[in-house]
């Protein structure tokens, strides 16, 4: 046999065999979630909760790296630049794969091309929050009134463009008819310090940063972004139930994986995941820190993530976002 056709054979021959072994030991050491955001926050703690559920389902410890930094991208790219073999993964949110290709159209990667989905891990509802005194705003239909009143009274807090407390902000005004002038801050703690302070009137908050707040008093909730009732607020409403039901979109969350992945190891990986977000302890721990949960079926995950992806690309289109 020629020697090049001979090297070509064998080489073939070695990959066809290399691969199901590689898939059969996998996974033979650890694997790390990268959380493209700073410890804290929902990304993160949902991620720490995932860790622990998915060890267990997969044998190996599970360790989150954060890696924070242009609203996620930095750890995204770095999951990319890690290899494709499943022991890098991504812990992502709706908004970075919807929004920010819309604000980093030069980025390096696209999320819906180079990234395949090993499960929705939850979902976090944000709070509508405002000062319990000063703005005289007890319920939603008053905050609308205030703003209807006059243009550009009210101010309302965003983390930046393309965020959710932004979304949400600007969606309610889309649909109740009023405007207020955004003031970007660098987070959560800084955004609710000036809302209790009366420095700015009303913010879009995660639930878990704010929940606290709210029962100590120091902030009043006017609706909730969910689809019921949260049992930890049970007297906010819905925003349905607020009378704004087309401020309807879930901020949820998801594992990913490189698309150059092994399909045996996306395999694996998503049927352990499977487990790990429907194990009563996982659920039970995410609705303690007021998390919803937010299981998809491995045969209907791809589909799901791209369609709720074009939903959310498609208001941000609408909210004019501009890249960076």
């Amino acid at each position: 046999m020629n020697p090049i056709r001979r090297t070509l054979v064998l080489g073939a021959a070695a990959a066809m065999v290399a691969g199901p072994v590689f898939a059969a030991d996998w996974p033979s050491k650890p694997v790390r979630i990268v959380v493209p955001f700073a410890a804290g926050g929902p990304t993160d703690f949902i991620a720490r909760l995932l860790a622990t559920a998915l060890s267990r389902e997969l044998g190996q410890p599970v360790v989150i790296d954060n890696r924070p930094g242009a609203s996620g991208n930095i750890g995204a790219q770095h999951v990319l630049d890690s290899g494709a073999d499943g022991y890098t993964l991504l812990h992502n949110t709706v908004a970075m794969q919807a929004v920010n290709p819309l604000m980093y159209p030069h980025a390096r990667f696209q999320p819906g091309r180079d990234f395949v989905p090993i499960a929705t891990t939850g979902s976090m509802p944000n709070v509508l929050v405002v000062h319990p005194d000063k703005l005289g705003a007890s319920t939603l239909a008053d905050l609308v009134r205030l703003g209807k009143a006059k243009s550009d009274a009210l101010t309302y807090a965003t983390f930046g463009a393309g965020t959710s407390p932004h979304i949400y902000g600007a969606l309610l005004q889309k649909a109740a008819g009023f405007h207020a002038v955004a003031v970007p801050y660098k987070g959560s703690s800084p955004a609710l310090t000036d809302v209790m302070a009366g420095q700015v009137d009303f913010v879009f908050d995660s639930f878990t940063t704010c929940i606290g707040q709210i029962q100590g008093g120091k902030l009043k909730a006017l609706a909730i972004t969910a689809s019921q009732r949260s049992p930890m607020l049970p007297d906010v409403p819905t925003l349905k139930e607020a009378g704004y039901p087309s401020v309807d979109l879930k901020f949820w969350f998801s594992l990913q994986a490189s698309a150059q992945t092994p399909k045996p190891v996306v395999d694996r990986l998503r049927a352990a995941a499977a487990k790990a977000v429907n194990d009563p302890e996982y659920v039970a721990a995410l609705r303690n820190r007021g998390a919803e949960p937010m299981p998809t079926r491995p045969d209907q995950l791809v589909d799901f993530v791209r369609h709720d992806t074009e939903r959310w690309t498609k208001v941000a289109r609408g909210l004019g976002i501009q890249p960076e």
